[in-house]
């Protein structure tokens, strides 16, 4: 931002001085969140001055205290002497970089303050130390989980760096977030593997139900929910680009004017706007789906073009205009402008404070006045770019919730939250899914959740070969590393796609795909003798080793498994059943290993690193020796196991030694020429 001052603190002053000049400057020369801004409020709207992409909730900055937030209320406020800190730093922060998840920095001022709170400084900023951010760590790893935790403590990081370089604080040292974000090792297989992929992944039955309901919609909420997801699972994109397409989104002709059915939709994370080209198996279900949505919101885009060419004055349906005429408006006539048929408005008329100027009879301005302040505060002057009339996703007020009456004259604009909120149940709300008596195979709630759809795409993707570029630009993503959270192909379909390729061409599929396979002799008979002649070979509990002993001992300590020179025999069932074994051995060895690393033994994490490794090779091998598609007898090594040469094993070693190696006196004096 152009117009943004940078504070500078002066180290001459103390730290209190400093930090009194830096809520001076916040209060008075900053301008986000509006030149009004009540400044000493403790919530903050912000709605209007900082709106957020695809919502139209209201958004505010509530400045209560740690347990406050905790147990959900505004109220108490953070400490008499850092609330002003929090709000300056708040203003101040996102007035040089604006942020989407700005709640973030919120818990993290909360956090602050309960710790100084904890080690009796009553909030006082400029007195926190670095034990201090110590303990505000430790509530954070308590209280927080395990995805969450890092990124506050990366917030409350960002806050000690601001404190130590601008002198407002005692602190001489800058204190490091120790948090990190789970580590996704990419493990496909295992039960854990399993129930990862299940979660990210909608199930059949769910795909099924929403495909049902699509097909019959009973209501109008059932209508916009699916439809919207419909349009999901035509091509990967987030359910807030969703919301937010524009009413004229559909696109007939690609760049060299052929025939290609795409959506005009805006960007997120970095992307740009641009069209979505459809699949040409998906086209009929994307035209039905953005069919659905214009008609269910053809109402609702009257009104929002009444009030853009009439700002002051209330929309009416056509049936109805005749009531614009009328200086006063009995009850039921008070129905005919809110709902557009008549019904008695008494109740309505008191809670608004509306009073009869005569017996049951009120003044039309009145009413209007009302219905007025009730409607969105940007639908003349949008926020979000888009006008009201220009979006998709619109609806009368109540339109979507079946236990009240939706209004004719008010408008609002559809949030992800009113479509995600419907497919699963909570509370007293049911879920589309349950309205309709629909369960999973084994009779639990059917649930579903708007993202599952990005990643079951982005896994068919994967699974069919398509290019990491392909993908990323198919999803509206703007780094194609990401497209690695998305990927949940297992091990097994891995297998049987890469199977079917090596059937299809007639290849030797794991000992390399060529077009003459490789023989590999193991053992064989000299021609003049007769005689077997083994080499170096010998056996295993697995299979047969090639490594030459004459020259040196086994470099992995029979670690078969996990070495480049061991090779199995397809149809050795004794061999088959002994890998059997030892798989079902390291899974419980696994569990152990990563018991002992939650306890932070030492060297637990690399005995983790080890078994699953040798776990993967298991699976692997047992999946081919299994396979009725390759002979007996043929000879299967897995391509890609690499042992640690002596010299890479040594290095290791080495990098764990705490201190220098003892020097040898009498080589040192050899170099050195003396005797």
């Amino acid at each position: 931002m152009s117009d943004v001052l940078l504070f500078k603190s002066k180290a001459e002053l103390s730290a209190e001085h400093n930090l009194a000049a830096f809520e001076k400057y916040c209060r008075h020369e900053l301008v986000l969140f509006g030149v009004d801004l009540q400044f000493d409020d403790d919530v903050w709207d912000i709605t209007a001055t900082y709106p957020t992409k695809g919502s139209n909730k209201k958004s505010r900055a509530i400045f209560s205290s740690y347990d406050a937030a905790r147990s959900r209320n505004d109220i108490p406020a953070m400490s008499l002497g850092f609330v002003g800190f929090a709000k300056s730093y708040f203003r101040y922060s996102l007035s040089l970089k604006g942020s989407t998840t700005w709640s973030n920095r919120l818990a993290a001022l909360r956090v602050l303050d309960h710790a100084l709170c904890i080690e009796g400084l009553n909030g006082k900023v400029n007195h926190a130390t670095y034990d201090v951010f110590v303990a505000a760590c430790r509530v954070i790893k308590r209280d927080y989980q395990a995805m969450t935790a890092p990124k506050i403590a990366g917030q409350l990081e960002k806050i000690g760096d601001f404190l130590l370089e601008q002198g407002l604080c005692q602190m001489k040292m800058a204190w490091v977030n120790p948090l990190r974000r789970p580590i996704d090792t990419g493990i496909r297989v295992g039960a854990d593997a399993d129930k990862a992929r299940d979660e990210k992944l909608p199930s059949k039955e769910a795909i099924e139900a929403l495909a049902f309901i699509f097909q019959t919609p009973a209501s109008l909420a059932e209508l916009f929910v699916t439809s919207a997801l419909a349009v999901m699972y035509c091509f990967p994109q987030r359910i807030n680009e969703v919301v937010r397409l524009p009413y004229e989104c559909e696109v007939e002709y690609d760049s060299e004017q052929k025939p290609h059915y795409g959506l005009r939709e805006s960007g997120s994370k970095g992307f740009n706007d641009s069209v979505r080209w459809i699949l040409p198996t998906m086209e009929s279900v994307a035209r039905r789906a953005i069919k659905n949505i214009k008609e269910a919101s053809s109402k609702a885009r009257q009104a929002a073009l009444w009030y853009e060419a009439h700002p002051h004055e209330i929309y009416l349906l056509p049936e109805c205009e005749y009531l614009r005429e009328k200086q006063y408006v009995n009850e039921e006539e008070v129905g005919l402008m809110l709902y557009g048929r008549p019904r008695p408005m008494r109740k309505f008329c008191v809670n608004e404070k509306v009073k009869p100027v005569i017996p049951k009879h009120y003044l039309f301005k009145d009413i209007e006045r009302v219905v007025l302040g009730k409607l969105p505060q940007d639908i003349c002057e949008p926020t979000a770019g888009l006008k009201y009339s220009d979006s998709l996703f619109i609806c009368c007020r109540f339109d979507l919730d079946e236990k009240l009456n939706a209004y004719s004259c008010i408008i609002d604009r559809i949030s992800p939250g009113e479509i995600t909120s419907r497919l699963s149940s909570s509370g007293s709300a049911n879920s589309i899914f349950e309205r309709r008596g629909l369960k999973e195979r084994d009779g639990t709630a059917l649930e579903m959740r708007s993202h599952q759809a990005r990643h079951y795409l982005n896994t068919l993707a994967q699974s069919n070969g398509a290019s990491q570029l392909d993908i990323a630009m198919w999803s509206g993503r703007a780094d194609p590393s990401q497209n690695s959270a998305y990927d949940h192909v297992s091990s097994g379909e891995i297998l049987s796609k890469t199977r079917a390729i090596a059937v299809a061409v007639g290849a030797q599929l794991f000992a390399g795909v060529t077009e003459i396979p490789k023989i590999r002799v193991v053992a064989h008979r000299d021609d003049a003798t007769g005689k077997l002649i083994t080499g170096t070979a010998h056996a295993t509990l697995y299979g047969m080793c090639r490594h030459d002993f004459a020259s040196s001992p086994c470099p992995i300590h029979r670690d078969c498994l996990n070495c480049h020179e061991h090779i199995c025999v397809k149809g050795a069932q004794v061999k088959l059943a002994n890998i059997r074994r030892l798989r079902d051995e390291t899974e419980v060895l696994l569990a152990q290993a990563e018991a002992a690393e939650q306890q932070s033994k030492y060297g637990a994490s690399r005995w983790v690193v080890h078994h699953r490794k040798t776990l993967v090779h298991c699976e692997q091998l047992v999946s081919i020796l299994e396979n009725p598609a390759i002979a007996d007898g043929a000879l299967v090594a897995l391509s890609e196991v690499r042992s640690a040469s002596r010299f890479e094993q040594v290095a290791f070693l080495r990098q764990e030694k705490l201190g220098e190696p003892k020097k040898n006196k009498l080589l040192e004096r050899l170099r050195n020429g003396k005797k």
